[in-house]
């Protein structure tokens, strides 16, 4: 009987799609372990075109970025993270092709519970593994981002998934110097994700607040927590299994990050651009009608947000 071949993978090549605050910061993270020649950002020729008169700057330091067009052929690479805006996605998913090969891994640092299930049908579900990342408090103005706390990833096994994959992650992000999580019962923890997402996301948008007044001020705390607790209430209803402890936990990393820094809803509103509430708020309103629960601040956080985006 011959040996039976070693099939877990190394992951040296990484590439972006998206290049907004954690695309930036992840991406400075991981080049100075793989090199510039071995982290990519996918972009077509305009924005490639834009980017190279301005650069990118972390914490203050110009990086190194490599930027390819999605007709480059590069080879594919070890491992792709979709980074963009929920409404984006869909452009997004064919910027990937030519970076995507047989034995690629794909993660989605995106907000929401949404974004894998969207990227499994363009790829393939073999190759998407289900993650999250939480804890960081990147703040982007124009080409900078700035940032205390770069969080950590969570990820873990879904159906079909490759334990092989989980193990080539793990020690990806260890020589990264990314903090992770292989978590067992990740949909719980994108669950919980969301539930502070949905608490503290919108409520600092509608009051163009920085985590700090969530950190200090009852009113805030108090508006924040009513939006948590209709997701709470929803994934009661599905059987996630988030209970009152994940509820302390999720206030425990808000109280955690640097005060001056914003969320990304947050950003957007001072910026002028839409918001992501239709996957927090509007899917907490369409799971709320369909399994019986009312969700009222999520509706009124809904139309104040969706209002916003109309001035």
């Amino acid at each position: 009987m011959g040996l039976q071949e070693d099939r877990t993978m190394e992951i040296n090549k990484v590439a972006f799609v998206g290049c907004g605050a954690l695309g930036i910061m992840y991406g400075s993270q991981f080049i100075k372990e793989l090199g510039a020649q071995n982290v990519c950002f996918i972009a077509d020729e305009a924005r490639i075109e834009r980017y190279a008169q301005t650069g990118f700057y972390a914490n203050d330091v110009l990086q190194d970025f490599r930027f390819v067009t999605p007709d480059a052929q590069t080879g594919p690479a070890d491992l792709v993270i979709f980074v963009v805006k929920s409404y984006a996605l869909a452009d997004a998913l064919p910027l990937a092709k030519n970076q995507v090969g047989k034995d690629t891994i794909i993660l989605s640092f995106m907000n929401g519970i949404q974004s894998e299930g969207v990227i499994a049908t363009a790829y393939g579900p073999d190759k998407v593994i289900t993650s999250m990342v939480a804890g960081m408090d990147a703040t982007r103005a124009g080409n900078a981002v700035h940032y205390v706390h770069s969080g950590y990833v969570g990820f873990g096994p879904t159906e079909g998934t490759d334990p092989e994959d989980l193990e080539s992650l793990c020690r990806f992000f260890g020589r990264v110097h990314l903090p992770y999580e292989l978590d067992e019962d990740i949909r719980k923890t994108m669950w919980w994700k969301f539930m502070l997402n949905s608490g503290v996301n919108q409520t600092s948008a509608l009051l163009r607040a920085p985590y700090g007044l969530f950190q200090t001020c009852t009113y805030a705390q108090n508006l924040m927590m009513m939006a948590m607790r209709e997701v709470f209430e929803v994934s009661k209803k599905l059987g996630i299994g988030l209970d009152e402890d994940d509820i302390g936990r999720a206030i425990d990393i808000l109280n955690e990050l640097a005060p001056e820094g914003m969320t990304s809803m947050c950003q957007d509103v001072e910026a002028g651009r839409p918001t992501e509430v239709d996957i927090f708020a509007g899917s907490t309103m369409e799971l709320g009608a369909q399994l019986g629960v009312d969700v009222p601040v999520s509706t009124f956080l809904f139309n104040a947000l969706k209002a916003l985006e109309c001035r």
